[in-house]
């Protein structure tokens, strides 16, 4: 929430601002910064405001359990085109073109035929294949599914807020979206390149420190071994599964059932609630 919770409505019948004197202030500044909008948000995400831990203690739950005085950070699930900036960048895949017409990112089969249109999507190859969730081609009648798993912004009216859902809808598309397991298995070329050398739980270490910023608890990465070490044991006996999970993607130097089990673990890490939330 803003300032003004009711962004969409400044007039008599909206909320009134939480702080007006820092309203006051950052009117002043983008004036100031020659309207610029990009000055401005490089002024409110370096703040130290902004830059806070979204940690809560139980007296300031009690003080200000909305968080209107802004005392921390909010925990705030990604938007949609940024789920998919966020596993394109840990993957290594991501393509930091800027401008150009709009891309065709893969999607499921037959999405762009359930509308009165029926339409063809040809999914992009090369670079454009790998662009920023804001370069995604827009039908408004039929969106692609990660803009509306993800409550991404309606084509057919303004939108002043987005809302932020949480389905397993979206957990099931995380894991199973064919693009998603080519950012897994982008992620898992990515770790094995970086630290071939390594051991299974330093690379696996890597990994989840890519998508989520901080370190792995020992907990958690006993978890991760444990799925690492029974998906390489199922590959090892499946051998076609194996390839299938790899997509041809295997780094020199790795078995075909080691780097699956890879890809698998990386999926449950690109899957993770922590992956797609800003903290």
């Amino acid at each position: 929430k803003g300032l003004v919770e009711t962004e969409n409505d400044f007039g008599t019948q909206g909320s009134k601002p939480v702080n007006p004197e820092l309203l006051d202030w950052l009117a002043t500044e983008f004036v100031a910064k020659k309207w610029s909008m990009k000055a401005m948000h490089r002024v409110i995400v370096t703040s130290a405001t902004y830059r806070q831990s979204s940690n809560i203690s139980p007296d300031l739950r009690e003080k200000d359990p909305l968080n209107r005085l802004h005392a921390r950070q909010n925990r705030v699930r990604l938007d949609a085109e940024v789920v998919r900036d966020v596993a394109l960048t840990a993957s290594g895949l991501l393509v930091n073109k800027i401008g150009g017409p709009s891309v065709f990112p893969p999607q499921p089969e037959g999405v762009t035929k359930v509308g009165q249109v029926k339409r063809e999507w040809q999914t992009s190859v090369g670079e454009d294949r790998y662009r920023r969730g804001l370069y995604t081609w827009l039908w408004r009648l039929s969106p692609h599914p990660l803009l509306t798993s993800f409550d991404g912004g309606e084509a057919t009216q303004t939108c002043t807020r987005r809302n932020r859902s949480n389905t397993p809808l979206q957990a099931l598309q995380l894991l199973n979206d064919d693009a998603f397991i080519e950012f897994a298995q982008g992620l898992a070329g990515r770790v094995t390149r970086e630290m071939a050398s390594r051991s299974s739980s330093e690379l696996i270490r890597h990994a989840f420190q890519l998508c989520t910023g901080r370190i792995v608890q020992p907990d958690e990465l006993k978890i991760l071994e444990t799925v690492f070490v029974q998906a390489r044991g199922d590959f090892e006996k499946s051998p076609q599964d194996a390839k299938f999970i790899a997509g041809g993607r295997t780094t020199k130097g790795f078995s075909e059932p080691v780097f699956a089990a890879y890809v698998m673990t990386c999926r449950v890490i690109l899957n993770l609630d922590e992956t797609i939330t800003r903290e």
